[in-house]
């Protein structure tokens, strides 16, 4: 055998590709920052000479929206122009390296901050959102001109994430943290201002007629739909994993009202349960029992939530299928010999092997039942249902974008929040359980 041992290299970025990408994003940098700068004077400028005519001053002050939009962007040219500058002049020093980094990530940060900020006041310019890789370039470029190698990792690192994380936390981390503050707010659109009325958007909910029948709907829903959901799932995965002619066709049959649109998968659904002419029905008159109006209480959750097992089977059934052709069959070999037959072999073996993936499809199941909302949109064939086929996501609907009450929703919408933790945890505190035991 060879004396020689290679080495293994790890791949570390060289000082030259920290250089290139200081000097590549200080000149966008540069360009943004004077760019915004320009814009920013411009309509301070404009919104200062308005203020002096009487009918444009009666709607324009020093204060407005407007104003702080300019402030806000002249904060933001700033940032950019310095990192411009430094990027630029300093691209080859190590020493300027770290804090150039950090002046980057306050600058990402504001970079958000202003993006919200626009968003609220009606200039939001998704081209804002892409020009955020900028300040990401930036700060790659700084921690690979600095001298520590866990520094340029974990700048690599972060690189990798910050798309995902760009996109996470402008449409789902910054509504979120604004919904959990709204639902202590009342927002008047009138003249856009914000009151703070603490306790008060719960207390009504004891008063709100359509919010407990909400609750009752979407946990009947839940309770109906999630069991159906994983029985007919699971009962697909144990048939098409046995060795079928044609099982590859089953499949994607199977699967097609997942991928499929959910209008037309309503359309055809109404049209079987139609009270006149449905199918269903005319099979019960057949049978001499009056078919029930699908659509009304109380039939409509339980139509619903078959409608919802339905479509979704598929796609778990693939999950499932997945655990069941991970079980080693060494074990159902051991159990025939033993002499047990399916149903001890489905049993003793397959539930207890499937119980990771029966835990996670629960979860998932759980959680999408608590959000259902366009299903009873399209079966009900109404956008404002009555007490009957309401759940909480459409109250939330309802009192968001047809009363305009948002601080009213927001609160609604952090109830169920609280309650999808609560039965999240206790689901996981039961899987640990059931782990230990």
């Amino acid at each position: 055998m060879s004396a020689n041992v290679l080495e293994r290299k790890s791949y570390e970025p060289s000082k030259m590709d920290g250089i290139w990408a200081l000097r590549l994003s200080g000149v966008l940098c540069l360009i943004m920052g004077i760019s915004e700068l320009l814009s920013a004077l411009t309509s301070l400028v404009i919104i200062i000479m308005l203020v002096d005519l009487p009918w444009f001053g009666a709607m324009i002050s020093y204060g407005s929206q407007e104003t702080h939009m300019a402030i806000i962007g002249i904060v933001f040219a700033v940032l950019y122009i310095a990192l411009g500058v430094l990027g630029i002049l300093f691209s080859k020093s190590e020493k300027m390296a770290k804090p150039m980094a950090l002046i980057c990530v306050f600058a990402f940060g504001f970079h958000l901050f202003a993006l919200i900020m626009a968003f609220f006041a009606g200039g939001f310019s998704y081209l804002s959102i892409f020009l955020l890789a900028v300040p990401v370039i930036y700060f790659l470029g700084a921690s690979q001109n600095s001298g520590s190698r866990k520094i340029k990792n974990t700048a690599i690192a972060y690189s990798f994430i910050a798309p995902n994380l760009i996109g996470f936390s402008i449409f789902t981390l910054i509504p979120m943290g604004f919904a959990l503050i709204l639902g202590f707010m009342q927002w008047n659109l009138g003249d856009n201002t914000f009151t703070f009325v603490g306790l008060d958007n719960f207390a009504r909910m004891r008063t709100d007629h359509l919010f407990w029948p909400s609750v009752r709907n979407t946990i009947q829903f839940t309770l109906i739909s999630v069991p159906l959901t994983m029985i007919f799932a699971l009962s697909l995965a144990l048939l098409l994993n046995n060795k079928l002619k044609g099982r590859a066709i089953f499949r994607g049959v199977m699967f097609f009202p997942y991928v499929a649109s959910l209008i037309a998968m309503a359309a055809v659904w109404n049209q079987i349960f139609h009270p006149s002419w449905g199918p269903v029905n005319q099979l019960l008159g057949w049978l001499g029992i009056n078919g029930p109006q699908w659509t009304t209480t109380p039939w409509v959750i339980p139509n619903i939530a078959f409608f919802t097992a339905w479509r979704n089977m598929g796609y778990f059934m693939i999950i499932y299928l997945a655990g069941l052709q991970s079980i080693p069959k060494e074990l159902y070999e051991a159990c025939a010999i033993d002499g047990a037959n399916s149903w001890k072999r489905f049993i003793y073996i397959t539930l207890p092997q499937l119980r990771f993936v029966t835990f996670f499809v629960s979860v998932m199941l759980t959680i999408m039942s608590f959000r259902v909302f366009d299903q009873v949109l399209m079966i009900t064939n109404s956008d404002t249902p009555g007490s009957g086929a309401t759940t909480m996501v459409v109250h939330i609907f309802r009192v968001a974008f047809i009363n305009w009450d948002f601080g009213y929703a927001s609160a609604i919408s952090l109830v169920l929040l609280a309650l999808v933790m609560s039965i999240t945890i206790v689901q996981f505190l039961i899987q640990k359980r059931n782990e230990r035991d």
